[in-house]
């Protein structure tokens, strides 16, 4: 009985990482400075070189001259200050105003 215990959470401890490491995040970005088609093509080409990022999609924000970027990654613990480095130097053409992770 004993063995068959320590089995079973020997098999716990083994799947666990693999069962947290498909949990995803998405995190909204609220960006202005993407003009046209070829502008949001750079942030979402920027923004999939993120660790573990998996999905960006760009929509119309709230306020004019805004947009709205959804960025879905395995990583709990992006910032915006990885966004900005990710962009290089377009960092200073496309603003990052805001990033938080969505609940």
């Amino acid at each position: 009985m004993t063995r068959s215990i320590f089995l079973c959470a020997l098999i716990s401890l083994i799947t666990l990482p693999v069962l947290a490491a498909d949990q995803t995040v998405n995190y909204i970005a609220e960006m202005s400075g993407m003009v046209c088609a070829g502008c949001k093509d750079h942030v979402t080409a920027s923004f999939t070189k993120l660790d573990g990022v998996s999905n960006v999609a760009i929509v119309a924000g709230d306020k004019p001259g805004t947009q709205k970027v959804t960025v879905t990654s395995s990583s709990p613990t992006l910032t915006k200050e990885q966004a900005v480095a990710a962009l290089g130097a377009s960092a200073s053409t496309y603003i990052v105003h805001a990033w938080k992770k969505s609940e």
